[in-house]
């Protein structure tokens, strides 16, 4: 039978004890980094160093105890075979430590097959371990084989690497927490790799074993660093590392003590049932001391009882800045750490703080990266960005996290929306997450994501209600200064008209004014565009002609007003909009129509035709030539005059009436507006025939369509001149 299986090569004796206290040292940080939720590259290098060096101190507290020297040769060459190995994972840790373990891929894979050929050869072969010897002191030691010294240099220059990038790194650190995680790894697998100075007494220097010493230090000081200085960088302290270790201890124990002293005669085929008995019983004793050793209620916390009253309050708040203070106040009575919300902006790709100021170009996520933290979800940490195998988006990542000084960065996601980051910087303690911190993190970020969908949201409810009425507040302004639908009566004329806009307001108008010697001013305009801002340029152009007729009165010039009313759009529409203008004065008592176009389109004037030609009507349009106003350009001076006889009618209009389509996807178009008012009955020319007859003709073009633009038609007759007044 071999010795590793025979009972009777486990003798308990004093001398094992040095080397159960560094077991018991590296069994701790190997549940630790087992069971705490960190950086899988710095994870796995740890399991790796302290799984290896676990063997290593066990194996060599029990060949000193071995009743034969057949015995401590087996124990020897299990213990002294997986070494290489933890001097890998030491050296792998180091690199990770050092942000060098990626570019080192090929120093890792070169320490993985010296140490994986080592291990095979120490378990299968002599070539490791060949005999033992007895020390000085009285303790075996084994005695080297041949690949004990090549393999022994190799060690050492990998350790010695790992340590001078290492170092290097510590150098150029600027962050003194990653400092302090940088020296304290140092440290730790310094003192541990100081063991190896037993390789000397396997060549007859030296007076007893030391390494388990150097072992136990370097695991010991390993742990407080991942315990106090966060040294694998993990997501929070998980509790049941304890437990487990405590869990491993007693199942081991129990089991031993089944099988080597309750039952020592047991079949071999029989030898498991025991050893599980052992593992359930171990583990029921654990859970229950575990159970009654926490005997505070769940969630009854001070730190519960804060993410309580978050979960609670925070969709009480209305606006973003009460979101993102009741969110930082939260986190740094749980966590003492600053936190900064940024949100995105809905109309680019640019985002912003709180306050509303924009983030530089270096702070800003790049837009690469938002579609993965969308989907990614979860917490984001500093440090675990070499594991994340984003070899893209690394860049955008640590520049990102780099600009915010974060530890931290959790995506705020509401219904596959990324609505904000919550960026948690680094505590100035230095102080790892526990169970709890974590879980206060993960419910703000679940309340916070929704509560910003909301506000934002709310947000834009509210700009569309004052929209809104500010909407109804222009259209209010602009039907009252629009004519309504019944006639207007004026010495010189009878006018009609009819304004229809594409929205609640627009940018045509049109007014009727009764001058004090008898003539008429009829005026159309059209503002370039629609809605608000082309109704407040409108509501200044007729309230600039409201002041002209009134301040001159009898000398009422068409040159004069259009100055006037270029001025106003071009004090209001700052150069943005234009205004196109016809302005026509009827003098029933001369005969004749003055008039001035400032690119507006041409009205027309219908007449009778002689009964010569059938009754049909006969056009002619009334044409000047200018510029619009408000764009820059002198307005138009000039006017024009022609005759005009009583029962004419005039035909003004926007250029949204020719340019509405109809159903065939064709305009309405000058030509057909041309042929509708040579159909015009001659008996009935009056403003309301004409005007429906118009509007009907226009209905049915659209054919139950919208029009594309703002139309306004505008129909005068013209009244018969004022009888002569005859003096006695």
């Amino acid at each position: 039978m071999s010795p590793l299986l025979d009972p009777a090569s486990y003798a308990a004796s004093a001398a094992s004890i040095p080397f159960v206290i560094a077991a018991v040292a590296l069994g701790m940080v190997l549940a630790y980094a087992t069971f705490m939720r960190g950086a899988p590259e710095l994870r796995v290098p740890v399991l790796v160093f302290a799984g290896g060096l676990l063997p290593f101190v066990l194996g060599s507290g029990l060949a000193v105890a071995a009743p034969s020297d057949e015995a401590a040769v087996a124990f020897y060459r299990v213990a002294v075979a997986p070494v290489p190995l933890a001097t890998s994972g030491g050296m792998a840790f180091q690199l990770a430590m050092a942000k060098q373990l990626r570019g080192r891929r090929w120093l890792v894979w070169l320490a993985a097959g010296v140490s994986l050929s080592f291990l095979l050869v120490g378990w299968l072969t002599p070539l490791a371990v060949d005999a033992v010897v007895v020390t000085p002191s009285g303790l075996r030691f084994f005695s080297p084989g041949p690949v004990v010294a090549p393999a022994a240099t190799v060690i050492a220059a990998l350790a010695i690497s790992g340590t001078v990038l290492a170092v290097q790194a510590l150098r150029v650190e600027t962050s003194a927490l990653r400092r302090r995680q940088l020296g304290a790894g140092i440290i730790a697998l310094g003192v541990a790799f100081v063991g190896l100075v037993d390789v000397f007494l396997a060549y007859g220097v030296g007076w007893a074993p030391v390494s388990w010493l150097f072992v136990a230090v370097g695991a010991l000081l390993m742990l407080r660093s991942i315990l106090i200085d966060d040294l694998l960088r993990a997501r929070a302290v998980d509790a049941r590392a304890p437990t487990a270790l405590a869990a491993t201890l007693l199942t081991a124990g129990v089991a031993w003590l089944v099988t080597v002293r309750l039952l020592p005669d047991l079949p071999a085929a029989l030898a498991p049932l025991p050893v599980v008995g052992a593992v359930l019983a171990a583990r029921v004793a654990v859970g229950l001391g575990a159970r009654m050793w926490n005997i505070r209620p769940v969630g009854e916390g001070p730190l519960d009882r804060l993410a309580a009253q978050y979960a609670a309050r925070i969709h009480q708040v209305t606006t973003v800045d009460e979101v993102a203070a009741r969110t930082t106040e939260v986190l740094d009575l749980g966590l003492g750490a600053e936190a900064e919300l940024i949100l995105p902006a809905r109309d680019d790709w640019s985002w912003r703080r709180t306050d509303g100021s924009s983030l530089d170009d270096e702070a800003t996520p790049d837009p690469l990266l938002v579609p993965w933290l969308t989907e990614r979800r979860r917490p984001l940490w500093r440090d675990e960005l070499d594991g994340l195998g984003l070899d893209d988006l690394l860049p955008s990542l640590e520049r990102l996290i780099a600009a915010h000084r974060a530890q931290l960065v959790v995506p705020l996601v509401a219904r596959d929306d990324l609505v904000g980051l919550l960026v948690i910087r680094e505590r100035a303690s230095g102080r790892a997450l526990r169970r709890g911190e974590l879980r206060l993190v993960e419910i703000v970020a679940e309340r916070l994501a929704p509560a910003l969908q909301f506000v934002r949201v709310a947000g834009e409810v509210e700009a569309r209600t004052e929209l809104a009425r500010e909407v109804e507040l222009a259209a209010a302004v602009q039907t009252a200064f629009v004519p309504g639908a019944e006639p207007i009566h004026t010495p010189s004329a009878r006018v009609m008209g009819s304004w229809q806009p594409t929205s609640r307001c627009g940018g045509d108008w049109w007014g009727c004014y009764a001058l004090p010697d008898g003539r008429a001013l009829v005026i159309i305009g059209d503002v370039t565009g629609s809605g608000v801002a082309a109704a407040m340029v409108t509501a200044a152009a007729k309230g600039a002609c409201d002041v002209a007729v009134r301040i001159m009165g009898a000398g009422f010039d068409l040159g004069a007003l259009l100055v006037h009313l270029d001025g106003a759009v071009r004090r209001v529409g700052a150069g943005r909009f234009h205004l196109t203008c016809f302005a026509a004065i009827i003098d029933a008592a001369r005969g004749e129509v003055q008039f001035a176009n400032a690119g507006h389109v041409v009205p027309y004037v219908c007449r009778p035709a002689p009964d010569a030609r059938g009754g049909e009507i006969t056009l002619s349009a009334l044409v000047a030539r200018g510029n619009p106003l408000g764009a820059g350009t002198a307005p138009v001076t000039r006017t024009a005059t022609r005759p005009i006889a009583a029962g004419d009618v005039v035909v003004w209009y926007t250029d949204g009436l020719v340019e509405s389509r109809g159903l065939d996807g064709n305009q309405f178009g000058d030509r057909r507006l041309q042929r509708a008012l040579r159909r015009l009955d001659p008996a009935r020319l009056d403003p309301g025939s004409v005007h429906a007859c118009l509007a009907a003709e226009l209905a049915a073009h659209l054919g139950g369509l919208s029009p594309g633009d703002d139309m306004t038609l505008v129909v005068a007759q013209i009244a018969a001149p004022p009888a002569p007044v005859t003096v006695p």
